[in-house]
């Protein structure tokens, strides 16, 4: 087809695709062939090539798809003034196209089982009407949210048991890779939310239990760890364990404080400083905690004096705060309420921390509501204040 008609006829279809997401008719959708509408047509140079133009917009006029206005003022046939829709569905028959309409109509049909269980494809669905990509995807590529939704719905149906994901990629898609290539769309289906802030697909794996290889418990303090029938006591500075072995603490009698921080330097940093806090235990989240660690921490929650401190530090972002919101969603599951450390910090201490950047809206919003959730009113009043994120190792390790 001559360059020039298809680039106008799929601007008419791209008009159409459009006026049928926000769900009007269509009617009354048409292209003038001026120099600023469409200036190609005016830069076409030579008279075959005109020639040739007009003969593939004559062919879809004859398939019923538009209706051509010709200048009378040029002679016969020999300018275009304006081209009107007729039919959007012969238009896209003409050009051997699926047009978007037809795309999301399909896409639904396959994810409509799932809506209520995950509403946010509502969400999806109509951005998708509107010509809008999800997180780099469009209706072309449902199958991916397809298996997303199934690996979701598989995670969450084992509780606190970790998952092998190569394990299940090859069992649900055949792939032992292609679940490590979801994580955008299983982000959102675990958010809820299309807008939500984009997350490392490490906490979003972590978040399910999707593993690698099992995860490792790190614990310091002077208590005991129960691995079936025997208790370990923690006489290094740090031991780790599987989460499925342990099965129970002993000996917390003495502990204070709890602290559980996100990030590996951190825990190592602190560790070193423990010898100043004897009644202290502390956790290392691995990031996004996965089911299998958030049993054990509820294990130890268990076991404390009722009278100990349960608190977390974290990153100042959007992603620290969603593990914040799920450690205390777990402390609450068992009477407990999460504290957060050091994640309202003196202004001062930020003037040479260079691993900083602003807070987008839709980061600040979230953890404003997350802090609302859990009447944390330092962090949301500094966040609101400063809108900026700041890693956790910039900051010296401290104590609560």
């Amino acid at each position: 087809m001559n360059p020039v008609a298809s680039h106008a006829l799929l601007k008419l279809l791209r008009r159409a695709e459009n006026a049928s997401g926000r769900s009007e008719d269509g009617r009354n959708i048409g292209l003038r062939f001026s120099s600023e509408s469409l200036p190609a047509y005016s830069a076409i140079g030579t008279h075959a090539e005109k020639e040739a133009c007009h003969g593939d917009l004559l062919l879809a006029e004859r398939d019923g798809a538009i209706s051509i206005e010709w200048d009378r003022r040029a002679g016969e046939r020999n300018q275009i003034l304006r081209v009107q829709l007729l039919d959007r569905e012969a238009l896209a028959r003409h050009l051997g196209l699926v047009p978007r309409w037809d795309a999301v109509a399909r896409a639904a049909q396959h994810l409509g089982p799932h809506l209520t269980e995950y509403p946010v494809l509502e969400e999806v669905l109509a951005s998708w009407r509107r010509g809008a990509k999800v997180r780099g995807t469009g209706p072309e590529d449902v199958e991916a949210w397809r298996y997303a939704v199934a690996v979701v719905s598989h995670c969450r149906a084992q509780v606190a048991t970790d998952v092998a994901v190569r394990r299940l990629s090859a069992q649900l898609t055949g792939d032992s890779k292609r679940v490590e290539q979801l994580s955008a769309p299983i982000d959102v289906l675990i958010q809820g939310e299309v807008a939500a802030p984009v997350r490392d697909p490490e906490d979003v794996f972590n978040e399910l239990g999707l593993v690698k290889f099992p995860p490792t418990f790190l614990i310091s303090g002077a208590l005991q760890v129960r691995v079936g029938d025997q208790h370990v006591p923690i006489d290094a500075p740090y031991l780790g364990f599987p989460p499925s072995a342990i099965t129970g603490f002993a000996s917390c009698e003495t502990v204070a404080v709890l602290l559980t921080v996100e990030n590996l330097t951190t825990f190592h940093e602190l560790v070193g400083q423990r010898q100043h806090m004897p009644a202290a235990v502390l956790l290392y989240t691995g990031g996004m905690p996965s089911p299998s660690w958030k049993r054990v921490y509820r294990l130890l929650l268990t076991s404390l004096p009722v009278e100990a401190r349960v608190f977390h530090w974290g990153d100042i972002d959007a992603g620290g705060f969603r593990i914040a919101d799920h450690l205390a969603a777990c402390a609450g599951e068992v009477g407990r309420r999460v504290e957060l450390h050091a994640m309202s910090p003196d202004v001062a201490r930020l003037d040479s921390v260079s691993s900083r950047r602003a807070l987008a809206d839709a980061e600040v919003s979230m953890i404003e509501k997350l802090c609302a959730r859990w009447n944390w009113d330092a962090p949301a009043r500094w966040v609101s204040a400063h809108r900026i994120a700041v890693e956790q190792e910039s900051l010296p390790a401290s104590w609560p």
